[in-house]
């Protein structure tokens, strides 16, 4: 387990230093325009998937998404997206002292985060949904710093998601969003997805390319 520890917080450093350059190069509008790709990219294939399962539409259903941070995807315009369709949106909250994540709906007002905003060590209100919202999930749109091929998937090192994806319902699709050049078969040949016995999978990854399921 040591040796796992390791290699992911050497992995980690690696991805938050290629984000970090990234997000300097691309600019504002860079940012903007990636934002509204990845919200085409996730509407349509999330139409494509409702249409699978028998939906007329994405009305009623229930979708994880995230306040991203700097250099995570920016996923703000693809929540209000879902919001437009009719689609309940839950944001994580992480809590001081507490090993599970919380939810809260999303609103007209969320959108990109910044570190100002993110709710790091953040206080209940509650007015928050706990774990146990995830058993009514319909997709889960999670962050992460790197998918490999067989669905390994890279987090911050807080272990909250490998606590919250117990909760997903098999079947439910759990979509990582990556930035373009950390799509799997993309991605640096050095850069491998370390796991643990703990470690979940996951089934996709979003791109502004579009939705790539994995499993």
């Amino acid at each position: 387990m040591d040796d796992v520890r390791a290699a992911k917080k050497e992995a980690r450093s690696r991805v938050r230093s290629r984000r970090r350059e990234l997000v300097e190069a691309q600019g504002a509008a860079g940012r903007a325009a990636q934002s509204t790709e990845l919200a085409t990219a996730f509407l349509t294939w999330a139409q494509e998937y409702a249409a699978g399962l028998g939906r007329a539409d994405l009305a009623g259903l229930v979708v994880t998404a995230f306040r991203p941070l700097a250099t995570e995807p920016p996923v703000g315009e693809l929540v209000q997206a879902l919001l437009g369709e009719g689609v309940q949106v839950l944001l994580p909250v992480t809590v001081r002292d507490s090993h599970d994540l919380q939810w809260v709906a999303a609103t007209e007002a969320t959108g990109d985060g910044d570190p100002d905003q993110v709710m790091h060590g953040a206080r209940l209100t509650g007015d928050e949904l706990g774990p146990d919202a995830l058993l009514g999930v319909d997709i889960a749109l999670i962050p992460g710093l790197a998918v490999d091929p067989q669905g390994w998937r890279l987090g911050q090192g807080g272990g909250y998601y490998d606590r919250a994806l117990d909760l997903v319902r098999p079947g439910v699709p759990v979509i990582v969003a990556l930035h373009d050049h950390e799509f799997p078969s993309h991605a640096a040949p050095d850069l491998e997805v370390p796991h643990a016995p703990h470690d979940i999978p996951v089934g996709g990854v979003l791109t502004t390319h579009g939705v790539t399921r994995l499993t």
